[in-house]
């Protein structure tokens, strides 16, 4: 590789907001291959639902850790960081750039940060009593908890997300923080390219993909899942619609409120994106409404 060649690029910022087309152009630009860190891609048989690249794309340029569960199994955070740290490794072995593409902020931490997953405590006692009181209480409740004891936690995890919201209120239980406890092991050197649109304009496309969702046939994904008795209490029927879609389905929402609610949920969790990626100083961020976010990338680049 020529010093202008990366060998890593993390390309961040909120859904809907052009990463994925940014990081096929780079992909293409780099000869490289795309890494998802995209918690809900990594589930089979929801496509439209999490946007994610198409069969044509794929053949055009290699996709990793897209599609390598079954929508009926917990897959985790350690469990990503394994998958993803081995494919970095084999593209370096190969000699190709990896391209780092997603929004759960939390995986792309684990996988360039290296975080130590494996030494955050855990109480088991602790987390039968968090996850009766989810029962009881609901997913929002208990994350309005661990915001009261960790706001940086309680920000990285979506509050329907109940199984991750018990792990981070456990931990932030026993320690006080669970964000102070993020030890790191190697770290991966990247090239960081944040985009971040304006507000109205971020919300005007979430809009329009949602709708767009529902012309490609979402709602025929979501009754598959149903059809098949996929848990909706897993963390696969989490991504954002599927619970909408399904109520719709079962006709409990009209269409129209299937799409509004979904279109809120997806706008809710483009700020908490934001608020995770904007910690990071890291991250060089561009507008992509009014600037060449190629050549942006290609600036940051040649910067290092």
């Amino acid at each position: 590789m020529s010093a202008a060649t990366p060998k890593v690029i993390a390309i961040v910022g909120p859904t809907a907001s052009g990463k994925s087309a940014l990081a096929m152009r780079a992909a293409l630009r780099w000869d490289g291959e795309i890494v998802s860190a995209d918690s809900r891609q990594v589930y089979r048989g929801l496509d439209l639902g999490t946007a994610k690249a198409t069969a044509a794309e794929r053949r055009q340029v290699p996709h990793h850790l897209i599609d390598v569960a079954d929508p009926e199994e917990r897959y985790d955070l350690a469990r990503y960081q394994l998958a993803a740290r081995a494919a970095l490794a084999a593209l370096e072995a190969r000699g190709r750039v990896a391209l780092v593409v997603g929004g759960t902020g939390l995986y792309i931490r684990a996988l360039l940060d290296g975080l130590a997953l494996d030494g955050l405590p855990r109480d088991a006692a602790l987390r039968s009593a968090l996850e009766a009181d989810a029962l009881r209480d609901g997913g929002p409740a208990l994350h309005e908890r661990l915001r009261a004891i960790d706001p940086g936690a309680a920000a990285a995890v979506d509050a329907r997300n109940i199984r991750r919201t018990v792990r981070y209120l456990e931990v932030a239980t026993l320690t006080g923080s669970w964000s102070a406890l993020q030890e790191r092991g190697p770290a991966i050197a990247a090239t960081w390219l944040g985009l971040a649109p304006p507000r109205a304009w971020l919300d005007d496309a979430i809009d329009r993909r949602v709708r767009q969702m529902v012309d490609d046939g979402v709602l025929d994904e979501a009754r598959a899942l149903v059809l098949a008795g996929v848990d909706p209490t897993l963390p696969s029927f989490s991504a954002h619609g599927y619970v909408h879609w399904a109520a719709h389905l079962r006709g409990a929402l009209t269409l129209e409120e299937a799409i509004r609610s979904t279109a809120r949920d997806v706008r809710a969790y483009s700020r908490r994106q934001m608020t995770w990626f904007r910690r990071d100083g890291r991250i060089s961020w561009v507008d992509p409404t009014t600037t060449d976010v190629l050549g942006a990338l290609e600036a940051q680049v040649s910067a290092r």
